[in-house]
């Protein structure tokens, strides 16, 4: 069994989306699908999810827009597909608290939910604005994370070797606690940026910046801060919403 730990991204539902959502300022009255994904980090027998998902397409079509989630896509089945027993996961970490990472967080029954202190402060009171994204102000609607609210622990800032090889990383710009999963594996680092980094053409930018902010953002200055960031650490970013990142089933791929 090998030391280094490998990330396997699952499909767990597919936004209809306008493409400029993701891609600031740029390719308003575009429509792209763009997968939502669930992280599985595995080593030495241990899995850590990271980020639960969408809700079903009926609530995310009331609540928020279109959402293509088939069985094959559904969160328990896709890991039953995959050989993953939910009640042990110990640890789900979460990247940030939008309802289209944190939804069906109750089938992880036994987990420890990993969230940044300042995510969680901006869940309960968010902007007018983004209120829809944390499923606050809908009458009858209760925010997906509250199932696991006596389950969910807190933590400030980056951390390092939260398992061995595997560091937190605080990412703020696109939410004030968006965070992202170093992991250091066999080939080395990957980075799951998730929201940070939606699509590689974030990451890639274009010739009038190095890299393209997230349309819905709460701070451009920290933004650019956490692009430097990931510069810095250096090695391979998976996005958080591209097909890109689902083209191999494991990494570090053959």
């Amino acid at each position: 069994m090998s030391d280094f730990p490998i990330i396997r991204p699952l499909l767990v539902g597919i936004l209809q989306i306008e493409k400029s959502n993701f891609v600031y300022g740029r390719h308003q009255g575009t429509k792209i699908e763009a997968p939502c994904i669930m992280f599985v980090i595995e080593i030495n027998g241990k899995k850590i999810v990271v980020d639960t998902g969408p809700c079903n397409p009926e609530k995310a079509a009331q609540y928020h827009g279109p959402l293509i989630q088939d069985e094959s896509m559904y969160q328990p089945n896709v890991l039953k597909n995959n050989d993953i027993d939910p009640d042990e996961i110990e640890i789900v970490i979460l990247s940030h608290l939008h309802w289209d990472h944190c939804s069906n967080c109750k089938i992880f029954k036994n987990a420890t939910f990993i969230v940044q202190k300042t995510e969680l402060q901006t869940a309960i009171a968010p902007n007018e604005l983004q209120k829809a994204q944390y499923e606050i102000g809908f009458k009858g609607v209760i925010p997906p994370w509250i199932d696991v609210l006596p389950q969910i622990s807190t933590v400030s800032g980056d951390v390092h070797d939260f398992e061995k090889g595997i560091h937190l990383i605080t990412l703020p710009g696109h939410t004030p606690g968006l965070m992202g999963v170093a992991v250091e594996t066999e080939r080395g680092l990957y980075t799951i940026a998730s929201d940070c980094v939606p699509l590689m053409e974030n990451w890639y930018g274009d010739d009038k910046v190095s890299h393209i902010p997230n349309g819905l953002h709460i701070d451009l200055d920290q933004y650019e801060q956490s692009f430097k960031k990931l510069r810095d650490m250096g090695g391979i970013i998976l996005a958080g919403h591209d097909f890109e990142t689902l083209k191999y089933k494991v990494y570090p791929h053959e």
